[in-house]
């Protein structure tokens, strides 16, 4: 029995300990500068380059630059498969018709 009214002692001091706290209140411009803090923090990118038109446009522009390389990548290694293989010929005389058979 002492220990429940002890607890509920203890109770009532925290109760009439909290009636007296108020509301605690942020210096003047805090939230102003908090915004000015975080978007230099985490915002380095400009605008700009955060719109859909933007991506969009940056994104068909590497597509194109792949598509280039690849055809262009594409044109070397035909031209070169022929020249190999025409060089190959000739070092081993596959481009005579005459056989030994």
């Amino acid at each position: 029995m002492k220990n429940q009214e002890e607890i509920e002692r203890q109770i009532e001091e925290t109760l009439r300990a909290l009636e007296g706290i108020e509301r605690a209140e942020p210096r003047p411009f805090f939230l102003t500068r908090l915004e000015n803090r975080m978007q230099q923090r985490y915002a380095p990118v400009p605008k700009f380059m955060v719109k859909p038109a933007f991506i969009w446009s940056f994104l068909t522009l590497i597509v194109l630059i792949n598509v280039g390389v690849l055809l262009r990548y594409g044109q070397k290694t035909v031209k070169s498969e022929a020249q190999d293989a025409s060089s190959f010929a000739q070092e081993y005389g596959l481009n005579t018709f005459d056989s030994n058979l």
